[in-house]
């Protein structure tokens, strides 16, 4: 999960009684990075969580939650056998 945008915002956050800065990230680098890093997206299917969801919370702020899983690529013909 991460607050979405690009740079920082500052906004008060009335749970601390303060104002609170946040770093803010682009979806499509996030996932990118992610990608690079062997994780692919999990998509949506029926009643299980997947792909990407966005939500505002009251400060208010965008976030953004995905579900990524690792790539795991099938073993050669030959190996993994007992």
């Amino acid at each position: 999960m991460f607050k979405v945008g690009s740079g920082v915002a500052t906004v008060y956050d009335k749970d601390y009684g303060s104002d609170r800065t946040f770093q803010l990230y682009d979806v499509e680098e996030v996932l990118g990075v992610l990608a690079g890093m062997g994780l692919e997206l999990i998509p949506e299917g029926g009643a299980k969580l997947g792909g990407v969801m966005y939500f505002t919370d009251p400060k208010p702020m965008e976030h953004c939650v995905l579900f990524a899983r690792k790539v795991v690529s099938p073993l050669p013909l030959g190996e993994g056998a007992a």
